[in-house]
């Protein structure tokens, strides 16, 4: 009998049903997970446009040049990039040739030719090239420190070598913190029971002399430790390893050369007490510098470089250290705003402290303590020896209305040939009216300085070095509130280094050993020019701008706040000498707390600026047609009038390693990298350029003609890469040894960090680089760097810690200037009128873009848009598209003529540059979409499609197989 009822379905053709109906959900729910990451992909994508461009290299716009128009407004000076790339590594090299150091020379150096060596350290395999952060260098582009031995002659022990490469001691290495201050920093040198017999057998074939490096790092946002590590030693003190691995080599070499590769000074006692016979501070060497180091070894060169810093046994001894390091501000609970930091030891940093406590206590004053600075200081500032001698003569100085020039017949009286620097130093008067004033004088100050070209044995050159003037005023923040010359002596010397231009002028006052003094001046090298009365107006005033110059800082002295504190003064050294202030823990005053909130103060009396009009007088402008305008000309005002509101508040606020195009009047947008020692794609992508070694070795070269010559190199590679701004050069002041950062400052001088900025600055500018002279100011550590209040007084910020700032601008020239992160009293330096405007503008006559640092996130919006653009900042380091929007109703009058005014900044800036190249009146720059971005576009359809594809074709399965679903009959 047949049946009319259909064959029901398999159990297993059911389950591959059910599975499918399954599988299709996990697509659906796929599908949509894509849909979501398209959609916060292309959102991330455009809201970091800028950014991803800027990191991939990528244009986002074209200039289409007009024929018959000069288009080339800065240009290389090379027909190749072979001949370029060649100048660039000579320049780099040069960089360590003069900024290496002879510390120690017993007659072991220079080594014999083609000697056999013996180099030990971990160090010697793995050296510091650079710092962390934007201050690191790509090592795989670097000379290794044994190819630069090799190629000065030396034939290296490659036994030991092999032992610290990939030996033995290849599992210990230095560590450094990252670029967010985590992990830290450790020497980890070899312990003296890894060297095998079959190592220590090798130094016998390799025995003329054993030369060991020893290395020490520094980086971005993390200081070097002061706690003391397992084997008691502190970072900058040698380590127990380290010491046995000097005595082994004292054990088995006749000739022990130490070579410092560190920026920080360590500790270097153990020189007489291990027996080194000689030794050379090297720095980090950048991409070049270990060639420098061969040659220095080898007599191929002639060490002339000096030291920046005063070299103390006891790093930890200055007054500065006392308060360094990451305290509280116990009653306040915001965010970025419960750090602080005292500068209580006023203008006394480094050679500043220890000279002038030495001529106290010479001079017997009351108050100047138990202090020897025989056993304080091993090599005071500006030490440097050489494998020559010089004999210095005819010394004379000649006074004009504005200057001193001072003069000195240098011979070479020794065998080889070489360089020698003529240091000039000045003593002010320490008057009755300083000391009821609270105004503090070193001992002697650094107020110039000129280096010899290359003499050979026997030849003289006469060297003459110009003071201005303006060198002997100092600032009386307590008394008349302006700067003044004190009636009294000054004493002009020329010296060797600070030490001996003290004892010159104790010689001078009739002094000598007898009399307490550590070694004879030389009275012979020294002038006294008399002020006969107290000057209060010379310099009360603003040579640049006429403007009067009064206290700007009154907020950020720790006076103002807590009345009875008493700065360092050398009136009383043991009664005023540094605490850590509060304990670390500082219960602040209300009104301070309250003043670290931002502070939002409208001008009422500012209206509305016009936007999107044609001046009747100029017509429609471009940028390319105000190249060369006067900053004071009205034709950037009917230029910027063009524009909409909308453009140039995204100009202002949306300026993270690049600056936006402002289409309406053809402003090119620009790239702007980090690297000051030199581009560097570390932070944000793209190329390197050539690495340089860091600022501190430059500055040991005290030759302002290199530092120009680096500045120019640096506008070479601007020129060939297409980075049109520089976030550089660095010159924060050496305040400590610890500072994590101080191989990317120059110096503990202001004057010398100040006259090698300058240089670097108008060598990079003569090739249309915009720079940014960082970190504007008192950013002297890397600790609480982010918000952190800095307090001190107004003396030592003017004399100490602007000037190096003031000097790059009134002499340099420079046309950016980058704010700090960190607070000067309870404000933002950023939002500090006195700092961005009344004294960059106001005193100095800036003309050019101020732009913050980092304040791409949250974490940084003490950083306020309203308050910065208020105090004169003009430009936000922002890479993210969405942040520091204001709503419309925050756009008031003040805050439009704010924009504005910064937009006139960072035009003026970007129009004097190499950005304006291939621009003419009649050229026209074009918007391009970047690659990346097409590839985006193509993503999205492709995955678009498929996801639709894939949906579609599920769906319809889904739907067939519901369709033939069989039907019980």
């Amino acid at each position: 009998m047949s049946s009319s009822r259909a064959a029901a379905p398999s159990p297993n053709s059911a389950t591959k049903r059910r599975l499918s109906t399954a599988a299709a959900l996990i697509i659906y729910v796929i599908a949509a997970l894509l849909v979501v990451v398209l959609v916060v992909g292309n959102y991330f994508a455009n809201r970091y446009f800028d950014l991803i461009s800027v990191y991939l290299g990528q244009p986002t716009q074209q200039v289409v040049s007009a024929e018959g128009e000069e288009t080339e407004h800065f240009a290389s000076s090379f027909s190749s990039d072979q001949e370029r790339q060649s100048y660039l590594e000579t320049v780099s090299t040069d960089i360590s040739r003069e900024g290496i150091v002879l510390l120690e020379n017993s007659g072991s150096l220079p080594l014999a030719e083609n000697a056999r060596i013996s180099v030990f350290g971990q160090d010697a395999v793995d050296p510091v090239y650079g710092g962390g952060g934007a201050g690191s260098v790509d090592a795989s582009k670097a000379v290794t420190l044994g190819e630069g031995l090799e190629q000065a002659g030396f034939t290296v022990n490659p036994t030991l070598w092999e032992f610290y490469e990939s030996g033995a001691g290849a599992e210990y290495r230095k560590t450094t913190p990252d670029v967010y201050g985590q992990g830290e920093y450790a020497v980890n040198e070899v312990p003296r029971d890894e060297y095998s017999s079959d190592v220590i057998a090798s130094f016998e074939d390799y025995a003329d002399a054993a030369v060991v490096v020893l290395g020490r790092s520094g980086g971005e946002t993390a200081d070097l430790s002061t706690e003391p590590a397992a084997d008691g030693s502190t970072y900058l003190q040698l380590s127990s390893a380290e010491r046995d691995m000097l005595a082994l080599a004292a054990e088995h070499f006749d000739d022990v050369v130490v070579v410092l590769n560190t920026s920080n000074p360590l500790e270097l006692g153990f020189f007489d007490e291990i027996g080194v016979d000689a030794a050379l501070w090297v720095g980090s060497l950048g991409e070049r510098g270990a060639v420098a180091v061969g040659e220095a070894l080898s007599g191929t060169i002639n060490p002339s470089g000096a030291l920046v810093d005063t070299y103390a046994y006891d790093s930890l001894g200055s007054p500065a250290m006392a308060n360094f390091g990451s305290y509280s501000i116990a009653n306040s609970d915001l965010d970025r705003g419960n750090a602080y930091l005292a500068y209580a030891e006023g203008i006394y940093v480094g050679y500043a402290y220890y000279e002038t406590r030495y001529e106290d206590v010479v001079l017997g004053t009351s108050g100047a303590g138990d202090f020897d600075y025989t056993t304080a200081v091993q090599y005071p500032f500006g030490y440097g020896s050489s494998y020559t001698s010089f004999k210095w003569s005819d010394y004379a100085v000649t006074e004009n209305d504005d200057a001193f020039a001072v003069s000195v017949t240098v011979e070479n009286s020794g065998e080889r040939a070489g360089k020698d620097i003529v240091q000039v130093y000045m003593q002010s008067p320490y008057t009755d009216y300083d000391r009821e004033n609270g105004i503090e004088k070193a001992a002697v100050e650094l107020v110039g300085y000129a280096k010899t070209p290359e003499l050979e044995p026997g030849a003289t050159e006469t060297v003459t070095v110009e003071v201005p003037k303006e060198a002997m005023r100092a600032y009386d923040a307590y008394g008349t509130g302006t700067y003044i010359v004190d009636a009294g002596s000054y004493y002009l010397s020329a010296a060797d280094d600070a030490h001996a231009a003290v004892n010159n002028i104790l010689a001078a006052k009739g002094l000598t050993a007898a009399d307490g003094m550590d070694a004879e001046g030389d009275a012979a090298f020294v002038d006294e020019v008399g002020v006969g009365e107290l000057d209060t107006t010379t310099y009360a005033t603003s040579a640049e701008t006429g403007n009067a110059i009064t206290n700007a800082f009154e907020d950020v002295d720790l006076r103002t706040w807590d009345s009875g504190f008493a700065y360092l003064s050398r009136s009383d050294w043991e009664g005023t000498w540094p605490e850590t202030y509060a304990d670390g823990n500082w219960t602040a005053p209300e009104e301070f707390v309250d003043a670290l909130e931002i502070q939002n103060t409208e001008d009422e009396t500012a209206e509305t600026p016009e936007f999107e009009t044609i001046d009747e007088t100029y017509g429609e402008l471009n940028a390319a047609m105000l190249i060369g305008e006067d900053y004071d000309s009205p034709a950037w005002d009917a230029l910027l009038g063009q524009a909409s509101l909308s453009e140039l508040e995204e100009l202002v606020r949306i300026g993270g390693y690049a600056t936006r195009a402002v289409e309406s009047i053809q402003l090119p947008g620009t790239t702007l990298k980090d690297g000051p020692a030199g581009f560097s794609a570390t932070l944000t992508g793209g190329e390197n350029g050539m690495a340089y070694p860091p600022a501190i070795v430059l500055a040991s070269s005290w030759n302002d003609e290199l530092a120009q010559r680096m500045g120019d190199a640096i506008g070479e590679d601007s020129l060939s890469l297409g980075y049109a701004g520089w976030y550089a050069p660095s010159i924060n002041i050496h305040r400590t040894p610890y500072s994590g950062r101080n191989f990317e400052y120059p110096s503990e001088s202001a004057l010398l960090s100040g006259r090698i900025g300058a240089a670097m600055v108008e060598g990079a500018q003569s090739k249309g680089v915009i720079v940014f002279v960082k970190h504007y100011a008192l950013n002297d550590q890397e600790v609480n760097r982010i918000g952190g209040s800095m307090l001190a007084n107004e003396q030592s910020i003017r004399e100490l810690y602007l000037e190096p700032f003031e000097i790059t601008v009134r002499e340099g020239g420079a046309r950016g200037i980058m704010a700090s992160m960190n607070r000067i009293g309870p404000r933002w330096t950023g939002g500090h009128a006195g700092l961005i405007t009344d004294t960059l503008r106001g005193e100095w006559g800036f003309t050019g873009v101020v732009e913050t640092d980092q304040a791409s996130f949250d974490v940084f919006a003490y950083e306020d848009l309203r308050e910065g653009l208020a105090a004169g900042t003009d430009l936000w380091l922002n890479t993210d598209a969405e942040l520091w929007k204001l709503p419309a109703g925050d756009l008031t009058p003040a805050v439009q003529s704010g924009i504005v005014a910064a937009a006139h900044n960072i035009a003026y800036a970007v129009v004097n540059s190499n950005a304006m190249n291939g621009l003419s009146a009649g050229g026209e720059l074009v918007s391009v979409t970047p690659l990346w971005m097409w590839g985006l576009i193509l993503l999205d359809i492709v995955l678009g499609l498929l996801l639709l594809a894939v949906v579609f074709f599920v769906t319809r399965r889904l739907v067939r197989q519901r369709r033939e679903r069989p039907r019980v009959v």
